[in-house]
């Protein structure tokens, strides 16, 4: 199973819960319920638990390969196990998706609450993807060597295709010997053997097909998270510069009171002293 970028494809024209979108932001978290809200929260982070529960079997699993325990059955168990874990992951990545869209113009909380929980499975991945190497490591490390270096070596030619030197110098020391052991080796191969090894093969083949791309889904992950926290950022930088704006109207509109009453003491001191002349005049008179 291989694993490209998240693009949120799935969800087509209409938003994470179901209705049409619109064009351009909108506040999506002031559109819905809470309580829904709340419970996509719920279900990634039950999703996360999963993720780890699967990935605790398959370390007991990888404990029993090359051992007694090392049956079809076990086989058949790591790749359901690495299937349904992929399936989880799949569906939770696409969910943190749709969660980094529905808080934007949210609370802070709420932001920090996705924040978390896209660490959580980021780091439920990458244990994933860790103990899937090593089961594919050990799996070939199981491989009987003859079969690992015949596949890495180029065919040999026959020992009575050689010219005549070459059988003399090189031949008898070096490749005829050589084949001589595969041909010893293989002919102490069972067909139980030879089945054993098909299913080894089969397995290293099944397990490679489910590893996924751990590095670009953590990486997916957190360009969405960073996005919708530039996003949320931007709005309370947008929020503090009106509130600062507000608050500096109203210094303005302070200062501009105090200076009108002052205005208005001034003009009261001539007219007050125009009329203490007035009757100081009259009194003389």
């Amino acid at each position: 199973m291989s694993y490209g970028s998240i693009d949120g494809s799935g969800f087509g024209s209409r938003n994470p819960f179901g209705g049409p979108s619109r064009q351009g932001y909108q506040p999506l978290a002031t559109q819905i319920d809470p309580s829904e809200l709340q419970e996509l929260f719920q279900e990634t982070s039950a999703n996360v638990f999963r993720i780890n529960s699967n990935v605790t079997s398959l370390e007991r699993s990888l404990r029993s390969l090359g051992t007694s325990n090392d049956t079809q059955e076990l086989q058949d168990g790591l790749h359901a196990t690495q299937q349904e874990t992929n399936k989880t992951i799949t569906t939770s990545t696409k969910a943190i998706k749709q969660l980094s869209e529905v808080v934007r113009g949210s609370s802070r909380q709420e932001r920090l609450q996705l924040d978390r929980l896209k660490n959580q499975l980021s780091d439920a991945i990458q244990r994933y993807g860790a103990v899937q190497k090593k089961i594919a490591e050990k799996s070939k490390a199981l491989l009987p060597t003859g079969q690992r270096s015949t596949k890495q070596q180029s065919p040999k030619t026959p020992f009575s295709d050689l010219p005549d030197d070459e059988k003399i110098f090189n031949g008898g020391d070096g490749v005829w010997q050589s084949q001589g052991q595969d041909q010893a080796l293989l002919s102490e191969i069972t067909e139980e053997d030879l089945e054993a090894i098909r299913q080894r093969e089969e397995a290293i083949q099944q397990i490679e097909s489910d590893m996924l791309d751990v590095n670009q889904i953590i990486k997916d992950l957190a360009s969405m998270v960073h996005e919708q926290g530039d996003t949320i950022d931007s709005i309370e930088a947008n929020i503090e510069t009106s509130s600062s704006n507000v608050d500096s109207a109203n210094e303005q509109l302070a200062k501009a009171s105090q200076h009108q009453e002052n205005l208005k003491a001034m003009s009261f001191i001539p007219t007050f002293m125009h009329v203490c002349i007035f009757y100081h005049g009259c009194f003389l008179l």
